[in-house]
């Protein structure tokens, strides 16, 4: 096999981007605009050949951060006209109830987008950029981070090609973090205890304007309307080890179907194929990575999933891939220097990738239980203190949906919102809600 790393010097590919998932295109965008040639490798065939992605989430959440990207590449206008604006999310409690969270004290929407409808949108607008060579059915095998060199594959050929940056938007089973942790780098991989399906069902009475989802305990089923159909696309969240409800305690569909049945029964009832749909939907886990080092030298550099692939909840996922992406151009530009901007970007940006994965498994939780009487008070006390001192106190979902604060300072002013609302409770006991707003002021200037 010919060797570029031992070969007399060659023409080197410039800035190599790895995976064309929804970073990746963006990234390559960014990147063309000022560097020139970027080339762009996927492993998987290009989506926008066939019928379905590559069993990924049917629905994807823009937010501020997301939104500022694409506004910065000349994407919004066209990328608006496939989304939906939601305001809020209704939770639908097994007594019938119904509670309706806001997204944002001012009504401003999250926006839903179909997957592989936005896939296809920035893999066209990569693929129209200047000096955006994109490559699919091209899988990298290695990665040399000294030459820094890629091993890649087409066909049934395989070879070393150089290249002077490469980009790791390879998500949770990056090659370009695999490399880093050959060098020394600690990286941390799991699966979500959860595992999910897509089902696709007809919600009749949910107001198109909300997400909407039904907590189980250890099941949740969420849903968002679709921009290209009147019906909702709809996703099953149970356990994927242990005792009913869980994939490892039934088998076959109509056993997952009676189970879906017995935790969901007013939406079984109104999804007519649904042992057909649990038959014939994979079943698909959510991968979970940290990486303690994000880049080698200024050489090589991770974004997104390939350094903090994370829950789903939060909706935050891809605006956080996006905004890493915006961050190392910004690093780029202010230090002219690659390994000067790669370790700002990665002192910028480590901290508040990790602070993101937590929030959105923390907010798992909050969308999956059930009512419970402890949390009810500090939930209700903390509302309260938002309501009553706004400009102190900022919900955390809008602060990471509405805002480009850091998200590890987000998390640290949640902790501290939460913190003092139990020393409230605490101070009070079951008082502590119906407080007047003089005597619960002076509380929070006491503490």
């Amino acid at each position: 096999m010919h060797d570029p790393r031992t070969a007399a010097p060659q023409r080197r590919n410039g800035i190599v981007v790895l995976g064309a998932g929804l970073a990746g295109p963006v990234a390559a965008i960014y990147l063309a605009r000022r560097f020139g040639r970027v080339t762009v490798l996927e492993r998987h065939a290009d989506t926008r050949h066939t019928p379905a992605g590559q069993g990924r989430s049917l629905m994807v959440i823009l937010s501020h951060r997301g939104w500022r990207v694409l506004r910065e590449l000349g994407l919004e206008e066209a990328v608006r006209r496939i989304c939906v604006p939601l305001t809020a999310r209704c939770g639908h409690l097994p007594d019938g109830s119904t509670v309706v969270t806001p997204y944002s004290r001012d009504g401003a929407p999250i926006w839903a987008v179909e997957r592989n409808r936005l896939h296809r949108l920035l893999l066209d607008a990569a693929e129209a950029e200047p000096g955006v060579d994109l490559h699919f059915e091209r899988p990298v095998l290695a990665v040399d981070l000294d030459t820094p060199a890629l091993l890649v594959r087409a066909g049934t050929a395989e070879r070393w090609i150089p290249c002077g940056h490469v980009i790791g938007c390879d998500g949770v089973h990056s090659v370009v973090r695999a490399a880093l942790v050959e060098q020394g780098a600690h990286e941390q991989v799991s699966t979500l205890e959860l595992a999910y399906q897509e089902i696709v069902l007809d919600l009749p009475s949910c107001d198109r304007g909300l997400m909407h989802y039904w907590p189980a305990g250890d099941a949740l089923f969420g849903a968002f309307p679709l921009v290209s159909s009147p019906l909702f696309a709809g996703s099953v969240f149970f356990r994927k080890d242990g005792p009913w409800p869980s994939y490892a305690a039934v088998t076959g569909a109509r056993a997952l179907a009676r189970q879906f049945t017995d935790v969901f029964p007013a939406l079984a009832a109104g999804i007519p194929d649904l042992e057909q749909q649990l038959a014939t939907k994979p079943v698909s886990t959510v991968r979970l990575t940290r990486c303690d080092t994000w880049t080698s030298g200024g050489r090589a550099v991770l974004v997104g999933d390939s350094c903090h692939a994370m829950a789903p909840f939060m909706g935050q996922g891809m605006n956080c891939a996006f905004e890493d992406v915006r961050t190392l151009v910004r690093c780029l530009d202010r230090e002219g220097d690659w390994q000067r901007a790669l370790t700002a970007y990665e002192r910028s940006r480590k901290n508040d990738g990790d602070a993101i994965a937590d929030i959105s498994y923390q907010h798992y939780r909050t969308m999956s239980r059930l009512p419970d009487p402890r949390q009810e008070a500090e939930e209700a006390v903390a509302r309260r203190l938002v309501a009553l001192m706004p400009d102190r106190f900022v919900p955390l979902y809008e602060r990471c949906a509405f805002s480009e604060e850091s998200y590890s300072s987000a998390l640290a002013e949640e902790q501290q919102l939460r913190s003092l609302a139990r020393r409230i409770i605490s101070q009070y006991g079951s008082t502590a809600v119906d407080l007047p707003d003089p005597m619960l002021r002076a509380s929070v200037a006491a503490h």
